[in-house]
């Protein structure tokens, strides 16, 4: 794929249409020292990583990362990548579109939950993620049909999510309906009481379900996700504050930067 000034910016490849799966093998591969090792970008295609040795660091939606062998990173359409220093790194790399995952899985659930992390680690010498990258080995000796194709990510790809850590509370079905409205609707909804119907609870209800699940308000957990996603937009675009405020729902460009100044403790122009 061909860098251009977009909204999204490529890391070089692009899964083809229908759910085509990439396998590379890192450093072999040149897609972690391509754009993506100059500038944050922003794939709209699932990105998986396994370290098998060496050491580098990455940065996934502004955190920076060390990565080291049994490093797993699973990057998820829309989020900012930034690799570091990947020089010393091997291990294998999986590309692939949504429509790849066989549906009703863990694996596709996994990859459909925005608030499962980004990056864990997995004991090479652990039997999962032998059984995880012997797979992997397989897909790239020998790439399966397309008709298998979802088969065999799900059994790359399964040992690796069982090994992911649990989510941090737990989740009770009103904050799992509040959290996917607020990933599908936070440009146009900036206050609990809209999600009130979408929910099926009340904001007070909302609230205590969210502060039991993340510790945070409802209200925090909400404006943090607007603040991600100015952060997103801004470090892989060439959109102008008024535009970005006007596209994130806020009627006026002072309350954007106002609002974005609370929540990173910085303007929009500085990032």
């Amino acid at each position: 794929m061909v860098e251009t000034r977009q909204p999204v910016l490529g890391v070089g490849y692009a899964p083809a249409r229908g759910g085509t799966v990439e396998l590379r093998r890192f450093p072999e591969t040149g897609v972690l020292r391509g754009p993506v090792h100059r500038q944050p970008v922003r794939p709209d295609f699932h990105v998986v990583g396994l370290v098998t040795g060496g050491t580098g660091r990455h940065a996934v939606d502004f955190h920076a990362e060390p990565l080291t062998e049994g490093s797993v990173f699973w990057l998820r359409p829309g989020q900012v990548h930034r690799v570091l220093d990947a020089a010393r790194l091997s291990g294998v790399l999986v590309l692939f579109t949504a429509s790849a995952l066989a549906p009703g899985t863990p694996v596709a659930a996994f990859a459909d939950d925005a608030l499962r992390p980004s990056q864990w680690s997995a004991d090479a010498r652990d039997a999962l993620t032998r059984t995880a990258l012997r797979h992997l080995e397989l897909l790239l000796a020998a790439p399966a049909p397309a008709r298998d194709l979802a088969d065999a990510l799900r059994l790359a790809l399964g040992p690796l999510v069982a090994a992911a850590p649990a989510a941090p509370g737990p989740a009770t079905a009103v904050f799992e309906r509040f959290a996917a409205a607020v990933e599908a609707e936070h440009r146009r909804r900036h206050h609990v009481r809209d999600y009130q119907q979408t929910v099926h609870a009340s904001a007070r209800t909302i609230d205590r379900a969210v502060r039991r699940a993340r510790g945070v308000s409802a209200k925090r957990f909400l404006d943090e996700r607007i603040a991600l996603e100015a952060r997103r937009r801004l470090a892989t675009s060439d959109t102008t504050v008024a535009a970005l405020a006007a596209e994130l729902g806020f009627t006026e460009a002072t309350n954007f930067v106002k609002f974005y100044r609370r929540m990173t403790g910085t303007t929009p122009r500085a990032t």
